[in-house]
């Protein structure tokens, strides 16, 4: 017999004898044992903790694009409301869309929106000239501001 025919045979007969090793091993199994379960467990928890984690995101991130989509909404409303009313001089304030019950509109709970005026300087204008600032806030917080010129008489 060659060399090389003797070596696979000793291949052969080593894999033989591993894989009946094995498959005793597992033949004689009774169950799972209790180390096995408890490592199956750890690992479905933590592939459910990485999801609800996930979950928790998103709800918070649609919920903040939410409240600013209505932020946006009445903010421009509040803008909007504020150029049909007369002018008034800076540093004063002009009534939120929420006091005018005759616009029909309907703030949602816990959003405020208040519009006030400052100065403006200009260079070389001789008229008078007012900033306009709305603030939507959101449970006391402030969202979103918007600002705009607006010119007086």
């Amino acid at each position: 017999m060659n060399p090389m025919t003797r070596s696979l045979n000793i291949i052969r007969s080593s894999a033989h004898r591993l894989a009946d090793h094995i498959r005793s091993a597992f033949s004689s199994s009774q169950g799972i044992t209790l180390m096995e379960t408890v490592i199956a467990l750890a690992m479905f928890s933590s592939a459910g903790t990485a999801v609800l984690l996930g979950v928790g995101a998103a709800h918070t991130s649609s919920d903040r694009v939410s409240a600013n989509a209505v932020a946006e909404s009445l903010a421009r409303n509040q803008m909007e409301y504020v150029y049909t009313l007369p002018y008034l001089a800076p540093t004063a304030s002009y009534n939120s869309i929420a006091d005018d019950v005759g616009l029909n509109l309907s703030i949602p709970t816990g959003f405020a929106v208040s519009a006030a005026t400052e100065d403006y300087v200009s260079d070389g204008y001789a008229g008078s000239i007012e900033k306009v600032v709305v603030t939507v806030t959101r449970d006391g917080q402030s969202i979103l501001v918007l600002e705009s010129l607006r010119s007086g008489p």
